[in-house]
């Protein structure tokens, strides 16, 4: 079993788009996405979150007890992509360790699909791996890439061109949601995303856990 440290990387960096607000501050219900998201981390290592666009109002807003449990990085070159975002937080994680791409506008996501994936890394067969969730033949998100990875994502021009590099070294939880690929970009989505959100939350758990 792989004992390494799997240090989350949350994306917040990008632009808001068509939002009028951050996407790391939407809130669903009582939450921000950037609470979500660390929330749904804990436990595991001490999570990155990568700002950019807006960093101050985030941090602003955020609650001291959220940014207390996390390491907080500005990316300024966040103009030029969400690979910059990533390098930027691993930079601050030390090489022996794996990490965790987990992009803010996702608030779907569960804490139990995070320990799912961290079971599935612990016990991988070999090296050098990528475990990602799959639904129905297509992957989403979170992703956990093993240390030994680091160099390619720090030459490489996108993280899918090392995720799909070799498809040997991919593993997989199966998963029964699309929440692994559910984000917003605008603000239909972003009323979707809260209206699917207050259903699940609503919900009892043996049912939410199939949604």
């Amino acid at each position: 079993m792989r004992k390494e440290s799997i240090v989350p990387i949350v994306l917040a960096a990008g632009s808001a788009g068509e939002l009028d607000f951050p996407k790391a501050l939407a809130r669903f219900g009582r939450k921000t996405a950037a609470e979500i998201a660390l929330a749904n981390c804990y436990g595991v290592a001490r999570p990155i979150l990568v700002l950019g666009e807006r960093a101050a109002e985030i941090q602003r807003f955020l609650p001291v007890t959220a940014l207390s449990g996390m390491e907080c990085v500005i990316n300024r070159r966040w103009r030029r992509g969400q690979l910059t975002s990533l390098w930027a937080g691993l930079r601050h994680v030390p090489p022996t360790d794996a990490f965790m791409l987990y992009p803010v506008d996702m608030p779907l996501l569960t804490r139990d699909i995070i320990c799912r994936l961290i079971h599935r890394y612990r016990n991988c067969p070999s090296y050098p791996c990528i475990v990602m969730p799959q639904r129905g033949g297509r992957y989403g998100h979170p992703v956990i890439f093993s240390p030994d990875l680091r160099g390619e994502i720090m030459s490489a021009r996108t993280a899918r061109d090392v995720a799909y590099r070799d498809p040997v070294r991919i593993f997989t939880v199966a998963v029964r949601t699309s929440t692994i690929w559910t984000d917003f970009r605008t603000p239909t989505e972003y009323v979707y995303c809260k209206r699917r959100f207050a259903h699940l939350h609503s919900s009892p758990p043996n049912i939410r856990a199939n949604k």
